[in-house]
């Protein structure tokens, strides 16, 4: 086995040199073309084929096109709807509201309902909303990153399946139920933190771990004993971030994401893989918050990079070249990968060669 590293939050393959790298732009055109050979409908194709290589611009590889075979075999055999009719019901004020994602892809489901959260903050002040049948909407940040472009604290959250154990538990009960804030500020990105409440995402044990034969940290996961394991097959759970801190967020999410929408807990909810003919049937909850609502934008802004400066101008370890901010690796991330390409691992691109052979999709190289 190669050595994973957990750094920044991402994994790093020591050795990992059997990578392609791919045009962001291409890769989203071909996953675009695959989806619309699949049958999924606009806007459903554009919005997930833009969210997963987004991912993968962000360095989140764990939730970019790695994840386009399991949901183009989710639309081929009817666990998520190709041309669902999505819903938006306000509550007794325009401030909240449900959407009704019918079926379809989470990320059509879950930008609507940012897309709505923040229109109606403009008139309120700041609006949530919930979503109920809904799947897998990818990383959360797609959403909260959308509210700070138009000058508004971005909130968003998601449970899923159960794949993490609850603090001193040995069986999963939770979802790695990610959470996602994004605020605005005068620089060139805004301050987003995009975390799972376990301590890694599922995905990069099963799309970074396992597809490199990599061995991993003894606190990211336990077997089917309970018992802490560097080998990512014998990963029966995860372990919550921080133990009874991570634990509790996730509880929190789980109510509001699945219980608050109506679409339930994390063990109600069917999985992404294997049972293509399930919708996973998962919720997510959005909120937005106009700035101007509560003060000048502008003067908001100063605030917060005199914070930004702050912790800048601090003496890092000597270990570390800099202090970082939530989001600031992803950020430089996708200015590398938008110039250099996106590095896609050969076992991707072998399914990714699959998937275009099937729907005479050309993969770009």
């Amino acid at each position: 086995m190669v050595t994973a590293q957990c750094i920044d939050g991402s994994v790093i393959m020591a050795g990992q040199k059997n990578v392609s790298r791919v045009d962001y732009r291409e890769l989203e055109t071909f996953a675009h073309d695959v989806l619309t050979a699949a049958g999924v409908t606009e806007p459903h194709a554009a919005t997930v084929a833009e969210a997963l290589v987004r991912a993968n611009l962000r360095g989140v590889d764990s939730h970019g096109v790695a994840r386009l075979t399991a949901y183009v075999n989710k639309f081929r055999e009817g666990g998520f709807k190709p041309d669902p009719e999505m819903t938006i019901e306000s509550g007794p004020s325009r401030g909240t509201f449900s959407v009704d994602g019918d079926g379809g892809p989470g990320q059509t489901a879950g930008q609507t309902a940012m897309q709505t959260a923040i229109e109606r903050a403009a008139e309120m002040g700041m609006a949530a909303g919930v979503v109920r049948n809904s799947n897998h909407f990818g990383t959360a940040a797609f959403y909260t990153e959308l509210a700070a472009e138009h000058d508004c604290i971005g909130i968003a959250m998601t449970n899923v399946g159960p794949d993490v154990v609850p603090f001193n538990g040995t069986k999963p009960y939770f979802g790695t139920n990610p959470i996602s804030f994004a605020i605005p500020t005068h620089r060139s990105y805004p301050i987003t933190l995009d975390m799972a409440t376990s301590v890694v995402a599922m995905g990069k044990i099963d799309h970074v771990a396992k597809e490199t034969d990599a061995s991993i940290p003894d606190h990211w996961g336990v077997d089917d004993d309970g018992v802490p394991t560097t080998d990512p097959h014998e990963v029966n759970a995860l372990r919550p971030l921080g133990g009874p801190k991570g634990y509790g967020l996730a509880l929190v999410v789980d109510i509001l994401a699945g219980v608050l929408s109506g679409s339930g807990p994390s063990p109600t909810v069917n999985p992404l893989y294997d049972e293509y003919d399930r919708p996973m049937d998962l919720g997510h909850f959005v909120a937005a918050v106009d700035i101007s609502a509560f003060r000048d934008t502008t003067e908001f802004k100063d605030d917060v990079d005199t914070i930004i400066s702050d912790i800048k101008a601090m003496e890092p370890r000597d270990d570390a070249e800099e202090l970082m901010l939530p989001g600031e690796i992803e950020t430089k991330r996708k200015e590398t990968r938008s110039s250099d390409g996106i590095p896609v691992p050969n076992s991707v691109v072998e399914s990714l060669q699959e998937l275009g052979d099937d729907f005479g999709v050309q993969l770009p190289r």
